[in-house]
């Protein structure tokens, strides 16, 4: 279950080029050869979203009007042309649909703020990955966030009859993305150290994961949510929005009680987030019929030889498709074709 070819027309740097996939495949080249736009032009036709720009005209080839981007996937031809902006099938899937289907794991330089102060970054994640196992996940938070803004507006306008209605709402949409988070999140984070273990991982960071604990925060802390925003009515009426809630939950990543972007070296951090990753990965592959793709940029880059060891043997070990794009060859790595540009 995997891309077996990929054609790019158009799209970035190249003006017509066929890429032959297999299960696990490096892509290496100088920087600026395109290794990146391969992995873009994978994400958007399994996404049908760039992960570098919200602008899709940027995607085109110089002095060009369109793009357009093919592929196999398991059989089906998946067609994706800018002037159309959707993805079409040879099947019959909705677009929509499509993307349930296919779970494409970004890891490059970016994916480091995942450990560092930016919250944002993690939730986005995580609701990427609840988004793949939980097929009504994503509309229960649109209505939530729905609700949420209009709270938030009745708390700027003074409006308590208002505020009391929404609340109501808000409080029955919080409980049911909540409960779902709170199933699903915490069983992968009660399998995350076995998996760890199961990794061909050295004495070092064995001890490393011994001192880690993961924690699911669900935007609150103790009590029903009801009496939190009801506690703290006045204090919100003040600032003019809905201070807590599951709007403001969270994945704790800590070493020693310590937050982990405050204890680990950078290349340190970019293993450790590869592995968690790779941990959602594999609770998807083992608990869904997703497809699960790993989009790995500048392999090399931030890792030490021990670290990067490390990090493409654990690859080996999880279910999934790998596309590694890398300056140069790593030594000690199982692979299936190399492509070099």
């Amino acid at each position: 279950m995997y891309l077996s070819r990929i054609h790019l027309i158009n799209f970035r740097p190249f003006s017509d080029i066929v890429f032959n996939l297999q299960e696990t495949t490096l892509i290496i080249g100088r920087n600026g050869s395109g290794k990146t736009s391969v992995l873009e032009a994978i994400h958007v036709l399994l996404k049908s979203r760039s992960f570098r720009t919200s602008s899709i005209n940027s995607l085109i080839n110089r002095e060009k009007e369109n793009f357009m981007l093919n592929a196999k996937l398991d059989g089906d031809l998946l067609v994706f042309e800018k002037k159309r902006r959707n993805l079409a099938t040879n099947n019959g899937y909705k677009t929509e649909d499509y993307k349930f289907k296919n779970f494409p794991i970004l890891i490059n330089n970016f994916s480091l703020a995942f450990l560092e102060s930016d919250k944002e970054i993690r939730r986005k994640f995580l609701d990427y990955f609840m988004f793949h196992v939980k097929h009504d996940y994503v509309d229960n938070l649109k209505k939530f966030k729905k609700t949420l803004s209009t709270r938030n507006m009745a708390l700027r306008k003074n409006n308590e009859e208002e505020i009391n209605i929404w609340t109501k709402l808000l409080v029955e949409h919080a409980e049911k993305i909540t409960k779902d988070r709170e199933e699903i999140l915490n069983k992968v984070i009660k399998n995350i150290p076995q998996f760890f273990y199961n990794l061909p991982l050295d004495k070092k960071w064995k001890e490393i994961i011994n001192q880690m604990s993961l924690n699911f925060y669900k935007g609150w802390e103790k009590g029903e949510l009801i009496e939190v925003l009801r506690r703290n009515f006045q204090e919100d009426m003040k600032r003019g929005y809905t201070k807590f809630g599951p709007q403001r939950f969270d994945l704790d990543v800590n070493i020693l009680a310590d937050k982990a972007g405050n204890v680990l070296s950078r290349g340190e951090q970019k293993l450790l987030i590869l592995l968690i990753f790779l941990s959602f990965g594999e609770y998807t592959a083992n608990h869904t019929d997703k497809r699960v793709f790993y989009l790995i940029d500048d392999a090399t880059a931030e890792f030490d030889e021990d670290n990067l060891y490390l990090a493409l043997k654990s690859l080996e070990k999880v279910k999934g498709q790998k596309i590694i794009s890398s300056i140069k060859k790593p030594e000690n790595i199982k692979l299936n074709s190399v492509i070099d540009l």
